[in-house]
């Protein structure tokens, strides 16, 4: 987990905190029940933690996806190289052989 990840999950429990205090004193509900503070700090945490979790997978797919891609690049390089080597070898081969079928032609 990343250093601004640590920080937004901080925020999130600590606004958490102070939006259902001041909730609760607004609504005059005395005295402040911490079960239901802590409930709400207990559920934004787990929300920011999986949050954070989601993007990290999600970076972790960009990534291979990219490595795949990559990879993918290479295949299809090396691959069109060794066509066009074909190629040209098959073009050569079909020169000479006009080449020689016209020699014999006029020969």
């Amino acid at each position: 987990m990343e250093t601004r990840d640590t920080v937004f999950l901080a925020v999130m429990v600590l606004s958490a905190f102070l939006l259902s205090f001041e909730w609760l004193r607004r609504f005059a509900y005395r005295p402040t029940n911490p079960l239901i503070i802590l409930s709400v700090m207990v559920l934004v945490g787990t929300l920011s933690v999986m949050l954070i979790s989601i993007n990290n997978k999600l970076q972790e797919l960009e990534d291979k996806i990219e490595a795949k891609d990559r990879t993918l690049k290479v295949n299809m390089e090396s691959t069109g190289i060794k066509i066009e080597e074909r190629m040209n070898e098959l073009a050569s081969k079909v020169d000479n052989a006009i080449y020689e079928f016209n020699r014999r032609k006029y020969h």
